[in-house]
C-alpha cells in the first residue's frame, strides 16, 4: 500500500506507523507533488488547509485506487467549503483533540471569571490590590451555552458540569443530551442568551454559523457575561465583539481563533479591554492529543486494508459540479 502525506504535523509519529504495517509512505511539501504522487497512492493523509478546490479532481480522477483520504485533525471546513471528492472516504481524527480543546476552553473561561488578566498586570506592576474582588464571578452555578455539541462541545460539558454549571446544549436539532441540564435549537439562540453568564462557541464553520455571533446576540448577553471561542474565527463578528467590550456591554471575551489567523498587529482586538488571546494552539497537550489521533489513524489503517468501513469519516456530501 501506498500512502502519499503532507502535513506540517505528526511526520515521525505516522512514518513510524506506515513502518510498522509496511505501508511505503511518500512525505511531500507542496501541492504539484501531492497532485503527482496521488497518481499511485492508495491514500493520502493530509494537513485541512492542503485540500483544495484544485485538489478535489486530482483525487477524484485517481479512484478507485486511491480511495481514502485521512486528515490528520479534527477540523474539515475545507472539505465543507470544496466538496468530498466523490469516490474517496474522507476521515478526520475523532474524538483525538478533544480533551486538550475542552481543557483550553474551560481554562480561558476560568480565567476570564476569576479576572487573572488583572492579577497578571498587578503582578507585573508589584501592586497587591483587591478592589475588583467583588467582579470575580465562578462556574458553580453558572449557566453557560455550549453551542456545538459535537466531541469538543460534549467533553466541554463534562468538565463544566464537573464545576457545578447548568449547561445548555444549543445545536441544529435542540435534541436532549445526558451531558447538557437543557438542550435547545440554535433557532431559538436569541432567547435564550439573557440568561447566559458565558457562551462557549465548540461549533464548525458553516455558511450557517458564519458571523453567528454579531451584534444581535451580544446586545443579547447581560453584561456580566463572557464569550469563549475554541471553534473558529469567523463564527464572531470581531467588530461588534471589539466594540461589545469597550462599551462595557460584555464581561470579557476568550478566544483561541481569530478571522484572520495570524491577527494582524494593529488590529483593535489587541487593545480591547478583558480579552484574552492565545494563537489556535488549544489542541496542544504535550504528546496525549497527537497519541490519540495516530491510534485513529492506524484503527483506519487497519480497516482500509481489511476493505472494512473507516471510523470518523466525515459527514460531507460529494460535490455534484465537476471542471469541464
Amino acid at each position: 500500500m501506498r500512502v502519499v502525506f503532507r502535513s506540517p504535523v505528526l511526520r515521525p509519529q505516522l512514518a513510524t506507523l506506515a513502518a510498522a504495517h509496511g505501508v511505503e509512505l511518500v512525505v511531500v511539501e507542496d501541492a504539484a507533488a501531492l497532485h503527482r504522487e496521488a497518481a499511485d497512492a492508495d491514500a493520502v493523509w493530509l494537513w485541512p488547509t492542503h485540500y483544495d478546490a484544485a485538489l478535489v479532481p486530482v483525487l477524484e480522477q485517481y479512484t478507485p485506487r486511491l480511495g481514502w483520504l485521512q486528515l490528520v485533525t479534527m477540523g474539515y471546513d475545507q472539505v465543507q467549503e470544496h466538496g468530498a471528492a466523490a469516490g474517496v472516504t474522507i476521515a478526520n481524527v475523532g474524538d483525538a483533540y478533544a480533551p486538550t480543546v475542552a481543557e483550553h476552553a474551560v481554562a480561558l473561561l476560568l480565567a476570564l471569571l476569576r479576572r487573572i488578566p488583572e492579577a497578571l498586570r498587578s503582578v507585573a506592576e508589584r501592586r497587591w490590590d483587591a478592589r475588583d474582588a467583588g467582579r470575580i464571578a465562578t462556574l458553580n452555578e453558572a449557566t453557560v451555552a455550549v453551542i456545538g455539541f459535537g466531541n469538543i462541545g460534549r467533553a466541554i460539558a463534562v468538565r463544566l458540569r464537573a464545576l457545578g454549571s447548568h449547561v445548555l446544549a444549543v445545536t441544529r436539532s435542540g435534541s436532549p443530551d445526558p451531558l447538557a441540564d437543557e438542550s435547545v435549537s440554535v433557532m431559538r439562540l436569541a432567547d435564550l442568551l439573557p440568561r447566559c453568564d458565558a457562551v462557549v462557541l465548540a461549533c464548525p464553520l458553516t455558511p450557517e454559523t458564519r458571523g453567528l455571533i454579531g451584534a444581535r446576540a451580544l446586545a443579547a448577553l447581560p453584561a456580566r457575561a463572557v464569550v469563549v471561542n475554541i471553534a473558529r474565527g469567523p463564527i464572531v463578528d470581531q467588530a461588534a465583539l471589539v466594540e461589545a467590550l469597550r462599551d462595557g456591554r460584555l464581561a470579557g471575551a476568550g478566544l483561541d481563533v481569530t478571522d484572520p489567523e495570524p491577527l494582524p498587529l494593529d488590529d483593535p482586538l489587541w487593545s480591547a479591554p478583558n480579552v484574552l488571546i492565545t494563537p489556535h494552539v488549544a489542541g496542544y497537550g504535550a504528546d496525549v492529543p497527537a497519541r490519540r489521533a495516530v491510534a485513529v489513524i492506524e484503527t483506519n489503517l487497519r480497516r482500509y486494508l481489511r476493505g472494512e468501513r473507516l471510523t470518523s469519516v466525515v459527514p460531507v456530501a460529494p460535490r455534484t459540479e465537476r471542471p469541464t
